[in-house]
């Protein structure tokens, strides 16, 4: 393997992930230095109940989400490999319809709903609104959304990264002045949402920007209006709904459930200390963002030409080298913690921020060679054995999960948490017994992934 940098910088799969990897470090340091701006603005108290907010929203939304955006980014990959103009047409189309669905029953089911369940989750009717409030950014951010599947599936990864720091930057300055202003959690939602909006705006303009370029034809506005009645969501909703089962599976026991129960076990101050340790935690993560986002396409591209060599090699790469960064990473930053929690954040924040990140970083170090896996079953169309691995995974792990939880006081819950993402495990086994086993040429992608298409017409 050439490890010149020259040779390696002439590789579109290493410069879409570096740009990508660029992005997600920017990404990641912003909402570390908010949740310290918001620890001093707020509180502990009161930074634990907005994000309670927000994790109320997340699980009211994994709960009913469809999960296409994954499923429809492969799909765009495996179109535009073969210059298919109609057929990526089509699914950028079903991207922004299947959003409109979706967020128009989040807003109104989440007007409904949350109010009432922050007041029994949390005796605070407010929170409850908050969550609500927060419900209607799918359909505030459906041009950003549609925007960044596109420039994805299309590998125009300067733009997708530049819609994403465009968007962060714009959240961590209003999340901030509207904590300042209000001294509460309320102008820290609000700036929330505002960056929603605002962040839709760029993506429009980078959109159109990205039409212009030169590479794979995107659909314009006015286009993906006049084939949404054409486009059917059903056809391309079930691999969709099949990834959400796993990927919305992730969010809620990984992110959402972790700080929902913590909040009601041990109180919203201890939910803060969570969040932070989580937030740190994660920084080595953000190794994987640009080789998972990048590979998700790149595989979509080999899924098109059917090169199941290529598609070996660069599944196995990616896997090694990012897992084997993340663990290192992960064991010198978990060092720091005690440091850099003292440099950033009120003393008393230091002993349970540490104590929350020895427990993670046990769980984050296998799944940081997970990474991959998601967009491996995704383009191989092995989505069943997905969801068989998970089941199984979480017939095993949720009761255990729940044993923790009674039983070891207020870390159990941090401590379920790594066990669940040690299963990833599991899934690298699957990958790598799936590999041995297909014949050189065999028909890996002879299913729906290779054929379902929304465009409720022949191909142009």
């Amino acid at each position: 393997m050439n490890l010149h940098p020259v040779t390696w910088l002439r590789n579109r799969f290493v410069r879409d992930a570096a740009t990508l990897q660029v992005a997600g470090m920017i990404n990641q340091a912003s909402q570390l230095a908010s949740a310290v701006a918001l620890a001093f603005l707020l509180g502990a108290h009161g930074q634990g109940l907005y994000v309670s907010a927000i994790s109320l929203q997340a699980l009211f939304y994994f709960m009913i989400s469809v999960g296409v955006a994954q499923a429809t980014t492969s799909q765009i990959a495996a179109a535009a490999a073969r210059d298919n103009e109609y057929k990526s047409s089509g699914w950028v189309t079903f991207m922004a319809k299947a959003v409109l669905l979706f967020g128009t029953l989040l807003l109104i089911g989440g007007a409904l709903i949350l109010p009432t369940v922050g007041e029994r989750l949390y005796g605070s009717r407010e929170v409850g609104v908050w969550a609500a409030w927060l419900c209607a950014q799918p359909l505030l951010e459906l041009p950003r959304v549609v925007a960044m599947v596109s420039f994805q599936g299309t590998r125009r990864m300067f733009f997708l990264g530049q819609v994403e720091n465009g968007h962060e930057l714009v959240r961590f300055f209003l999340v901030i002045l509207g904590a300042t202003i209000t001294g509460s959690a309320e102008g820290a939602i609000i700036g929330t949402l505002g960056a929603s909006v605002i962040g839709s705006i760029l993506a429009s303009e980078l959109y159109r920007e990205a039409r212009k370029d030169g590479g794979h034809p995107l659909p314009s506005a006015r286009q993906i209006v006049a084939r949404m009645r054409e486009v059917k969501v059903r056809q391309g909703i079930r691999q969709g709904v099949r990834v959400a089962f796993l990927k919305n599976g992730q969010s809620l026991f990984g992110t959402v459930f972790p700080r929902l129960i913590i909040g009601v076990v041990a109180g919203v101050s201890w939910v803060t200390y969570f969040h932070i340790a989580h937030r740190i935690m994660m920084v080595p993560m953000m190794l994987a963002l640009g080789v998972s986002r990048t590979l998700l396409p790149a595989l979509g591209e080999l899924a098109g030409k059917k090169d199941i060599d290529r598609f070996r090699t660069l599944f196995v790469k990616a896997t090694l080298i990012t897992g084997s960064l993340i663990a290192v990473c992960e064991l010198l930053l978990l060092a720091l913690v005690p440091w850099m929690v003292t440099l950033l954040f009120p003393e008393d924040y230091v002993r349970p921020v540490f104590t929350f990140a020895a427990i993670l970083v046990i769980g984050y170090i296998p799944y940081g060679f997970g990474s991959t896996v998601e967009s491996f079953y995704i383009v191989a169309n092995r989505i069943k054995a997905l969801l068989v691995i998970t089941l199984i995974g979480a017939v095993i792990t949720i009761p255990t999960n729940v044993w923790l939880i009674l039983t070891v006081p207020y870390t159990g819950t941090a401590w379920g948490l790594s066990l669940y993402q040690s299963w990833t495990v599991v899934h690298l086994v699957y990958a790598a017994w799936f590999f041995r086993s297909v014949r050189r040429g065999g028909g890996v992608w002879g299913g729906a992934a290779a054929s379902t298409a929304p465009e409720g017409g022949k191909e142009a």
